[in-house]
């Protein structure tokens, strides 16, 4: 199934609705609403909310969630969670309750955040330092540049890509190389073993420039997507925090900021054992759609069923928040687009969202679709972002 049978943003359903629709985003609509049956059957839906007013389904639930946002907007605190939804995905959307039409008011102006407060704030891009065994770095953002190492082995770069291409059969000394992803960039390794690995932004992976005869190994700090080339003979072993990942082959991601509160390790195929360094009987073997997680320095690795899309999108180019507070999605953007963020009120910290958004879309396009909900708004002055 398509990217475009998947998604749409409901603010072209809602433009079609108020007659705001363009020529392309007449097109886009059209071939979604002939994908699937469910789709029209929500397109219809939405219809008869806006006909019939402020109240889509004459149920508790549903007045209890209209009434959260007159409250909200009078000042008055009511201590139930509800989750915003910021963008459309159409998977089981027949089942999606109308608390999404909530977030658009009908005959109000709409008052955003300006383009012009945000138009030097751009979506990250390939970036990436190569620091090598003697500490000579190398910006590799500069485009295509190839080079030999003291070892004989081949280094090539694309601008985007950096591929180790190894002579030797075995190297007579180890040597380590140093990968560094700034704030607002990415960019995809090939080791010398074949093992491709997407890195993300503000992510560091110390590997070796030809592995070692008995195991390979490497050291992560940040976030990055492995697809571990099959060999049975020597296992992969990535340690990032306390945690230790070992695999044979396999496909996963790991998640482990410093400034996150906790590590996570997402198995997309194959299988991995997650260990601690300073609890070594302490072991989780994961199998597909699986996450270990371990909270800062606690000596115990919790195991869980997730959906794996939501932890590996950003290798696909989106963003995809599920019931997440919206502390954690600033906390992503603001790697993404390179931004610090503050907020007025601790309250908004914990605000939900739910969310399938284009990774490189312009952030004020990221902005108008959180502010659309009417929970927050954005001011901007110098890339830092404060949220009121």
């Amino acid at each position: 199934m398509t990217e475009l049978n998947q998604n749409i943003d409901f603010e072209i359903i809602w433009k079609k609705i108020h007659d705001r629709t363009s020529d392309e985003e007449e097109i886009l609509l059209n071939q979604w609403l002939s994908a699937n049956s469910s789709h029209r059957r929500y397109y219809e839906s939405a219809l008869q909310y806006y006909a019939k007013g402020s109240q889509f389904v004459n149920s508790p639930a549903e007045l209890k969630k209209a009434l959260k946002n007159i409250h909200r907007k009078a000042g008055i605190h009511t201590p139930y969670r509800n989750t915003r939804i910021i963008a459309f995905t159409s998977i089981a959307a027949s089942l999606l309750l109308l608390v999404l039409f909530q977030f658009y008011k009908v005959g109000e102006p709409e008052k955003f955040i300006s383009d012009t407060q945000v138009q030097s704030i751009v979506p990250g891009s390939n970036k990436a330092i190569l620091i090598l065994a003697d500490g000579t770095e190398h910006d590799l953002t500069s485009g295509n540049n190839s080079f030999v190492d003291t070892d004989g082995n081949e280094i090539k770069n694309t601008g985007n890509q950096l591929e180790y291409i190894s002579k030797n059969n075995q190297a007579a000394e180890i040597k380590y190389n140093t990968l560094k992803i700034p704030r607002g960039g990415e960019y995809f390794l090939i080791l010398s073993d074949s093992t491709k690995v997407w890195l993300n932004s503000e992510t560091t992976l110390r590997f070796p420039v030809q592995f070692a005869a008995d195991f390979r190994h490497v050291e992560l700090t940040g976030e990055a997507y492995f697809e571990v080339s099959k060999n049975r003979n020597l296992p992969f072993i990535v340690t990032s925090g306390n945690q230790e990942v070992k695999v044979l082959g396999t496909e996963f991601n790991i998640s482990s900021y410093p400034d996150n509160q906790a590590t996570l390790t997402t198995l997309v195929n194959g299988s991995v054992e997650v260990s601690l360094h300073n609890n070594p009987s302490e072991k989780q073997l994961l199998k597909p759609s699986e996450q270990s997680y371990i909270s800062g320095s606690k000596s115990i690795i919790e195991k869980r069923k997730v959906d794996v899309n939501l932890y590996i999108s950003w290798k696909n180019g989106r963003f995809v928040f599920q019931d997440q507070p919206l502390e954690e999605i600033m906390n992503t953007l603001s790697k993404w687009y390179d931004v610090q963020f503050a907020f007025t009120n601790e309250d908004d910290k914990n605000l939900r969202f739910t969310g399938n958004l284009e990774r490189y879309a312009d952030f004020s396009e990221i902005l108008k679709k959180i502010e659309r909900t009417n929970e927050v708004d954005f001011s901007i002055e110098n890339k830092k972002i404060t949220i009121k």
